[in-house]
C-alpha cells in the first residue's frame, strides 16, 4: 500500500539519505575543484607559456638551419629540384611562427 501524506517508507527514506551524501560528496568535489583552480591554475599557465615560448624559439632555429643549409647547397651549384626534394624531407606539424 502507497503511503499516505508525509509519510516516508524505509526505502525511500534510505533512498533520500544516499541522495543526500551524493550531493554532499558532489559539493566537496566542487569546492576542491575550485581550491585547485585557484592555486594551480595560474602556475601552471605560466608554466606552459614557459614552455610555448621554448618550442616557438626552437622551431625557429630549426627553420633558419634549413634554410642555411638550402642555400650553401644552391651557392654548391645544384639544381633547384634537387633542393625542393631536399627539403620536402624537414615537414613538421609545427605551425608556421608568425
Amino acid at each position: 500500500m502507497p503511503p499516505t501524506g508525509q509519510q516516508l517508507t524505509d526505502r525511500e527514506a534510505a533512498l533520500l539519505t544516499e541522495y543526500e551524501l551524493i550531493r554532499n560528496e558532489i559539493k566537496k568535489m566542487g569546492s576542491l575543484i575550485a581550491d585547485i583552480n585557484e592555486e594551480e591554475l595560474d602556475a601552471l599557465t605560466q608554466s606552459m607559456r614557459s614552455v610555448e615560448q621554448k618550442l616557438a624559439l626552437v622551431y625557429t632555429v630549426f627553420r633558419s638551419s634549413i634554410y642555411a643549409h638550402l642555400s650553401q647547397q644552391e651557392m654548391a651549384g645544384q639544381t633547384q629540384d634537387d633542393m625542393t626534394a631536399y627539403g620536402d624531407q624537414f615537414q613538421t606539424n609545427c605551425p608556421p611562427f608568425e
